[in-house]
């Protein structure tokens, strides 16, 4: 050691009180100002600042979220498993309300009994005020036979009971006219081949020159039968068949003919013309010309039709 370094250790002035710390060394009971780096303070953790949420992760859901959402009500559980995530639960309620807006969504129908807010709504539908309202489309129109107006004019009045709006009823009109036109056709084939056979059978029954005498006579019958002509054989049988297609029918209005006119001759009107004329033309030879009668064998021509006539009633 130095002497002057001795001379400051001597020196009372440079010797601080007894007890005091020294003025550079913190008091030991005192815990220092700044903590040490990376060790964190004893005791209760500090709170967080204040945030108003910008760039914060948002706080995790628990798992059992719908639950907590839906408390007891079961439906409104249901309906939120649908969703995987509270976001879309969000997007889903937002694109509800914007439906609403829109106006896509329309009110309930009212009570039938008021008649100007059932006019109002149905307005709101787009459906007529009446049954002759509805306007079928032109494809649909144009294929509509006589014996399909009925048919549509009872659906129409059916569909505005129902409040069809008008695109159900096009729809409804378009099947219809479809499954008409099929069926009439299939109908049409099964005619065809009923006749033909028909007329197969009665040509086995018939010889080649009694065939178009019997069916004339057959025709005769059938059209003098009733006031209605001979359109009762249009007339079906529960297998679709016409009369007029059946052969044994047909045989028997032959033989009803030939019962009530006598003969084939008289199978048409035309036919009994000529028979009642060709009688009057020889019965006035007979009375003028008596050897014109019996050379041009008149008499034998003549008994032939005095027997037709007498078989007719």
């Amino acid at each position: 050691m130095t002497e002057a370094n001795q001379q400051i250790i001597d020196d009372p002035a440079n010797t601080p009180p007894a007890g005091d710390p020294p003025p550079t060394d913190p008091p030991a009971s005192d815990p220092p100002v700044t903590p040490p780096a990376g060790d964190p303070p004893a005791g209760d953790p500090p709170a967080d600042p204040p945030s108003d949420g910008a760039g914060d992760p948002p706080a995790a859901l628990p798992d059992n979220w719908r639950e907590l959402a839906a408390g007891d009500n079961e439906d409104q559980l249901k309906l939120l498993k649908r969703y995987g995530s509270l976001t879309g639960v969000v997007k889903a309620l937002q694109e509800a309300q914007n439906t609403i807006r829109s106006g896509k969504i329309k009110r309930d129908m009212p009570d039938a009994s008021d008649t100007k807010a059932m006019a109002e709504w149905r307005k709101e539908q787009g459906i007529p005020d009446s049954p002759e309202g509805y306007k079928l489309p032109e494809p649909v129109t144009k294929r509509i036979v006589d014996a399909d107006k009925p048919v549509l004019s009872s659906f129409t009045e059916f569909a505005h009971a129902k409040n069809a709006p008008p695109a159900f009823v096009e729809m409804a009109a378009e099947w219809y006219v479809d499954m008409a036109e099929k069926a009439a056709e299939v109908q049409g084939q099964a005619d065809t081949k009923a006749r033909e056979d028909a007329e197969d059978a009665l040509r086995d029954n018939w010889s080649r020159d009694e065939y178009k005498g019997n069916m004339q006579l057959a025709k005769r019958f059938m059209a003098g039968a009733g006031d209605i002509g001979d359109a009762w054989t249009e007339a079906r049988l529960p297998d679709g068949r016409r009369l007029g297609d059946i052969a044994s029918f047909v045989q028997w209005a032959s033989d009803q003919g030939r019962n009530a006119f006598g003969d084939v001759v008289f199978s048409s009107s035309d036919a009994e013309a000529k028979h009642t004329s060709r009688r009057a033309e020889i019965e006035k030879t007979m009375k003028t010309d008596i050897g014109k009668y019996y050379e041009e064998g008149m008499d034998k021509e003549y008994a032939q039709i005095l027997e037709r006539d007498s078989k007719r009633k």
